[in-house]
């Protein structure tokens, strides 16, 4: 009996001592080369023009190696984080939601933007904001005035996860009677800038973009009569921003890291510069799952539509 419970207290004795000296080897990520991925929410060309000097801060803040990718789709970014091959992700609301409810991905940060009112300004005398709304917007000679003009129209989305690409409007027309599974004609861009170009190139009667998508194009003269061709009819409720999100069984301290990178980048001029041009992002502010419980509620609803 002595010999047993010896025994027994040894083998914990044992075990004890692996988690606490190389307990991490089981439960912790604790990579060598970070992997970072954006999500394409505008032309990925450009995206993947900016990631380098993401790369290069993100790796002199942490003081480690880090790589930044640009992911096919959101549904790749998730399948990645899942499977742990990218630890940190750029996830939009949407995308952040469908990826914590399998357990692939944990919000640590948030976006900060200053809101945009109708006119397409940003409200930089104002506080900044962790939401946004998603717009309508249409071609000025499209006869579209409201909602309910859109039954049976031609309308461009960047994509069919994107939150205020297709979550929420969809939802809004629900709202107003609309059927968007058989009354609305879709069509998938593959990004907010397209999906305001389609309108712009008279591809689409009318497009669903984050408030206000308009602006991607304003230093372009080619474009300097878009904001008078491509007009508003109307405004989403408050949609949750988009998310800095890593794995959950990431490393705790490169968790912090992690955070504390993203949040010094975004108070340097050079850092914001960069986010900016990637998310339209001027800060972060620490974030938890349960912000985006209102998120769920609306995807449980369009769970109920074929897309």
């Amino acid at each position: 009996m002595k010999k047993s419970l010896f025994l027994m207290a040894f083998i914990a004795l044992i075990m004890t001592s692996f988690v606490s000296a190389g307990g991490s080897k089981e439960t912790d990520v604790n990579p060598d080369v970070l992997e970072v991925q954006l999500i394409p929410s505008r032309d990925a060309t450009y995206l993947d023009a900016q990631r380098l000097p993401l790369q290069e801060l993100l790796a002199k803040e942490m003081g480690m190696e880090v790589n930044v990718t640009v992911a096919t789709d959101y549904n790749a970014l998730i399948e990645a984080m899942a499977s742990e091959q990218v630890h940190v992700g750029l996830l939009a609301t949407t995308a952040y939601v469908l990826a914590a409810d399998e357990g692939a991905a944990e919000a640590i940060l948030k976006s900060l933007r200053y809101d945009v009112d109708d006119n397409g300004e940003l409200m930089k005398d104002k506080p900044m904001v962790s939401g946004y709304k998603s717009q309508l917007i249409a071609d000025k000679d499209s006869g579209i005035k409201s909602v309910i003009d859109l039954k049976g129209r031609k309308v461009a989305i960047s994509s069919f996860t994107s939150t205020s690409g297709f979550v929420w409007p969809a939802n809004l027309l629900a709202d107003n009677g609309i059927d968007p599974e058989s009354e609305i004609e879709w069509i998938n861009t593959g990004g907010h800038d397209n999906a305001v170009l389609a309108v712009f190139n008279g591809e689409a009667d009318a497009a669903f973009t984050f408030k206000d998508a308009r602006n991607l194009f304003e230093k372009e003269s080619y474009y300097a009569d878009l904001m008078d061709k491509v007009v508003l009819i109307a405004n989403t409720s408050l949609i949750p921003n988009d998310t800095i999100s890593v794995i959950p069984r990431l490393n705790e301290d490169l968790k912090q890291k992690v955070k504390d990178a993203f949040i010094a980048i975004s108070k340097s001029e050079e850092g914001l510069e960069i986010v900016r041009g990637i998310y339209n992002h001027e800060g972060y502010e620490a974030a938890q799952d349960s912000d985006y419980d209102e998120v769920r509620v609306y995807l449980e609803r369009k769970n109920e539509w074929d897309f």
